[in-house]
């Protein structure tokens, strides 16, 4: 496949770090289990209203996001496979993507938790398969746009398409991913200070495909669980919640009668 693209467009598909491969993949997977299980009872009323489902613990979001982030620099870094190749740009550029994302979720998530621990994991994300290209400008630049896509498209799927996506992986991984691709033949070219080697048609291409098969592939594997096994938990069973019902544990401290 890579030299059919490279055949095409003069350079291989990039994806230094899976923005594609394991971030887009896993976000277009997951918008066909999201559509097909359908939203969360009484989320979207007959009467126009949506029922707010607010974080239950802000701390342990901020918790979870930000020992993420820190371990996202190891994944990165290591992405290259061998002690011999690590790249100093790669942290570099990963720090800087970061930094936009947090800004940009700041300021269009008008200092929303939500969106501001969400942020730098949009641009870490985006960066991923160019951060051994990337001029860190460029990488601050798409960990930025990163940032503003998360909060519009969660924005928009949650009060707009009424689809339920609860953590927003579709927004955050789906979309923040194929950016990602994409930009990796935008910023990691040489006339916007990248080291090149990669081509547009190609990130565009490779891009497209792994969308197009995560798509079909969630469509087929969900559809098939969705006819046999059903997806959705009874409505008793959904009312007490997923960590009761099936883990037969509580969600939070404040239900546990033993404490």
């Amino acid at each position: 496949m890579q030299a059919w693209i490279k055949s095409l467009t003069g350079a291989e598909f990039h994806d230094f770090a899976g923005s594609i491969v394991v971030h887009a993949v896993g976000g277009w997977l997951a918008l066909p289990a999201v559509i097909l299980l359908g939203a969360r009872s009484n989320r979207y009323r007959k009467d126009g209203a949506i029922s707010a489902h607010p974080p239950s613990n802000i701390p342990f979001l901020a918790l979870g996001a930000w020992i993420l982030t820190v371990g996202w620099f190891g994944f990165n870094v290591m992405s290259a496979q061998t002690i011999d190749k690590i790249s100093g740009l790669v942290a570099v550029n990963s720090l800087m993507a970061m930094v936009g994302g947090t800004l940009a979720a700041l300021v269009f998530g008008k200092n929303d938790p939500g969106f501001a621990h969400n942020g730098p994991l949009a641009g870490l994300v985006a960066v991923c398969a160019g951060s051994d290209l990337m001029h860190p400008l460029g990488a601050l630049v798409v960990g930025g746009v990163a940032g503003g896509v998360f909060v519009l498209m969660f924005t928009l799927t949650q009060n707009k398409w009424k689809i339920d996506d609860v953590l927003g992986v579709w927004p955050l991984h789906g979309l923040c991913g194929l950016w990602g691709g994409i930009a990796a033949g935008i910023f990691g070219s040489k006339a916007l200070g990248g080291l090149g080697g990669v081509s547009l048609g190609a990130q565009l291409i490779g891009s497209a495909m792994g969308v197009a098969w995560a798509l079909l592939a969630g469509f087929a594997v969900y559809g098939v669980l969705k006819a046999t096994m059903g997806l959705r938990l009874s409505q008793e069973e959904e009312f007490d919640g997923a960590d009761l019902s099936v883990h037969k544990i509580s969600a939070t401290s404040g239900r546990e009668a033993n404490w």
